[in-house]
């Protein structure tokens, strides 16, 4: 009877060890498949957290130095292209306006001559290009934005028309002005004295167009620590403005996962601001550079986005996403994060599975 016992709780025991080790083989067999998983799909559909919201970001800086005589809009309010955003005390630059002037009128009738014409011309030509530079400026600015590929070609051509535009302007000023300045005489126009004060006066002109400071699109003022009466110093940033029209997602995607990406790619995104929402856009360029220590800002030294620079770790490049269905009435933030899932259309199975961690991520999002 005792023998018995023993044979059944011997035979309990082995059972329960065989239990154990199965459990543990299925526990290791997860672990591997898993990994296995994860190998694959970093590869075939892609996912990253380290996105950031872009867009395009001008630090407002003052061309002339002076007192502030007027701050027009507040920190963080949306402001209009063309709206005057900051006023520099005018009065010592109008006054130069006028010494100018009486410098040129000076000089001016020491030949019996009448400068009124010039000046009035002078004043148009240097508005023009004012003008002109002001566009010139836009279009740098955002031919850079072209080839990342975040606005369109139409957009470029209206501000390429802008351009011609001011041009033209400007070339009828300077017509102006140079039927003024033959009217006035190619002898006093040549005199030394005459093209001195006339020098004077474009640049007092010049610093008094700049006194005035515009918004240079429909955006957002944010940064903004000034008030009436602080001092103005000429290069020295006041305030920050953001494009908030014209944003675009950086995902900065490790290098092993960017064999299938390309141009064009759908991709699923998720934003911190906005849990249990999946949106979507599709891939506008994919970096050739980075650089620093594994943040989304820029190395100053090269201007290419941070990334590790471990050498046990793969190095992050900056992927661009443009948005394409995103409601009208979704506020997003300069530099608001994101999980970004891609679709390369390498699997479908592995971008059903894709679908299910972007949507998990969706409401992890309410307690990240």
């Amino acid at each position: 009877m005792s023998e018995n016992k023993i044979e059944t709780s011997s035979e309990q025991n082995d059972k329960k060890i065989n239990q154990a080790r199965s459990f543990t083989y299925y526990i290791f067999a997860l672990v591997a498949a898993v990994w296995l998983y994860t190998l694959w799909a970093d590869r075939i559909t892609p996912m990253t957290d380290e996105a950031r919201v872009n867009g395009q970001l001008i630090r407002i800086s003052p061309e002339v130095s002076g007192p502030l005589s007027e701050v027009h809009v507040v920190n963080n309010s949306s402001v209009k292209a063309g709206e005057p955003l900051i006023t520099i005390d005018p009065h010592p630059f109008e006054l130069a306006v006028k010494a100018a002037r009486f410098d040129l009128q000076q000089a001016a009738q020491s030949y019996e001559a009448d400068s009124a014409a010039i000046n009035v011309a002078k004043a148009n030509e240097v508005a023009a290009r004012v003008k002109v530079n002001n566009a010139k400026k836009n279009v740098e600015r955002n031919r850079i934005l072209v080839k990342r590929g975040t606005i369109s070609k139409a957009a470029m051509d209206n501000i390429m028309a802008e351009l011609e535009t001011a041009q033209a302007g400007l070339t009828q000023a300077s017509s102006a002005l140079d039927k003024a300045k033959q009217e006035f005489g190619p002898r006093d126009i040549a005199n030394p004295e005459i093209q001195s004060a006339l020098n004077k006066q474009e640049q007092a002109l010049l610093n008094l167009n700049h006194t005035k400071i515009f918004a240079p699109a429909d955006g957002v003022i944010t940064n903004m620590n000034v008030a009436v009466g602080d001092y103005a110093s000429t290069g020295q940033p006041l305030l920050t403005f953001i494009n908030n029209n014209n944003l675009w997602l950086t995902a900065m995607v490790r290098e092993n996962s960017l064999a299938h990406l390309k141009s064009g790619d759908k991709v699923k995104i998720v934003f911190d601001a906005h849990p249990g929402e999946v949106y979507e856009g599709k891939i506008s360029s994919i970096g050739w550079g980075s650089s620093g220590n594994g943040s989304l800002a820029e190395d100053a030294s090269n201007g290419l986005m941070s990334s590790p620079t471990s050498s046990s770790k793969a190095q992050r490049f900056p992927v661009n996403i443009e948005f394409t269905q995103l409601p009208n009435d979704l506020e997003l933030r300069y530099s608001g994060r994101a999980v970004v899932g891609f679709y390369p259309g390498e699997s479908y199975l592995g971008e059903r599975l894709q679908d299910l961690w972007v949507w998990a991520w969706s409401y992890i999002s309410y307690v990240s």
